[in-house]
């Protein structure tokens, strides 16, 4: 904490004025104190109020002791990881929460949208062992029963090897769908939101009433982002040149080493950045802005690309003059897209 707060110091003393977005997450913030928590906020915001601050929360940790943070406008959205509304699931997955410490967050938030105005998106995974799209839907119609919330993430399940998990479909004790069963799956819930108001703005991220996510908006649109802490990354754009920086200390030794040491740099070449662009922007249901893409690489987009946009197939993509997006369909092969683009950058 002590480092932490050191670094934050020496970053915001050097700046004009505040950061446009914060997020506090990458873990699970609720581990610290109030005290802790608005000690970093109030350093981070005093050149100014960012016009989002988000701070993700485990349902277990979440408690009325953090409301002051909302009350003076610190944090100004909450971000919280439910996953699913089932026992049986959660425990699967190796979660601390359970539906009763789910339904006992759910009800706090509520409150403190109610009260302070903060917006609230609640995360899902989706495909999970033991789970049915329709036991997906019913956790989505509780929660919005519950909270009526303008953001909801939702992430399919990525078993890694090595993991108990891992072992237990290898062994065929847990069944995990196949692609076409995944396929489904996600149709299912995508219609559903979509019935609900949702926008599917992003390949796992969708808002009712424009209420996106501003701070993973620079994510996806490759802006200068600022990262701090143990594992965090960064990244920073002038003009073509684009710079990533990454804290390689595992937390303790981060926590007792000097401050800025640690990170490690990494000069990306124009088609290193130019494949980044790509990846990020073709996840976003705005795509890529043909004017933009000029103006970050002197090239022109459909020249650059014909041959691939010729390749893929009409119902994966919408062109116009002004931009390229791929639609729900081409979602579902966007890991096939992207390779197509990246190859035609080398």
């Amino acid at each position: 904490m002590q480092r932490l707060e050191t670094e934050l110091e020496g970053i915001v003393s050097s700046l004009d004025e505040g950061f446009s977005t914060i997020f506090i997450g990458g873990g699970n913030p609720g581990c610290l104190t109030y005290t802790q928590l608005a000690s970093l906020l109030s350093l981070a915001q005093s050149k100014g109020r960012s016009a989002e601050c988000t701070i993700e929360m485990n349902p277990e940790t979440f408690d009325r002791s953090l409301f002051p943070l909302f009350e003076h406008s610190l944090v100004t959205r909450v971000s919280m990881g439910i996953q699913s509304m089932d026992d049986k699931v959660l425990s699967t997955l190796g979660r601390n929460a359970r539906k009763e410490d789910n339904l006992r967050a759910i009800a706090l938030a509520k409150e403190a949208r109610q009260t302070y105005g903060i917006e609230l998106s609640f995360d899902l995974m989706l495909c999970l062992p033991g789970q049915s799209l329709e036991m997906a839907i019913a956790d989505i119609d509780l929660i919005m029963s519950l909270a009526d919330p303008s953001h909801i993430s939702l992430y399919c399940l990525t078993v890694e090897e090595g993991t108990e998990l891992s072992e237990k479909v290898s062994a065929g004790e847990l069944p995990v769908l196949d692609e076409d069963g995944q396929e489904a799956f996600l149709w299912g819930v995508w219609d559903h939101l979509k019935g609900l108001g949702f926008r599917h703005y992003e390949v796992s991220n969708f808002a009712r009433n424009d209420r996106l996510c501003k701070h993973n908006l620079t994510y996806w649109n490759l802006d200068s982002y600022l990262g701090l802490g143990s594992s965090a990354v960064s990244a920073l754009r002038d003009g073509v040149a684009l710079q990533h920086f990454s804290q390689n200390q595992a937390l303790f030794a981060y926590s007792q080493g000097i401050p800025f040491t640690g990170y490690g740099t990494e000069d990306l070449t124009q088609s290193e950045h130019l494949e980044e662009f790509l990846m990020m922007a073709l996840r976003t249901d705005t795509g890529i802005d043909k004017a933009l893409f000029f103006e970050r690489f002197s090239l022109t987009f459909d020249n650059k690309f014909s041959s691939v946009i010729d390749s893929l197939d009409p119902s994966w993509y919408v062109s116009s003059e002004q931009s390229f997006s791929l639609t729900e369909v081409g979602f579902m092969v966007l890991d096939e897209v992207v390779i197509r683009f990246a190859m035609a950058v080398l």
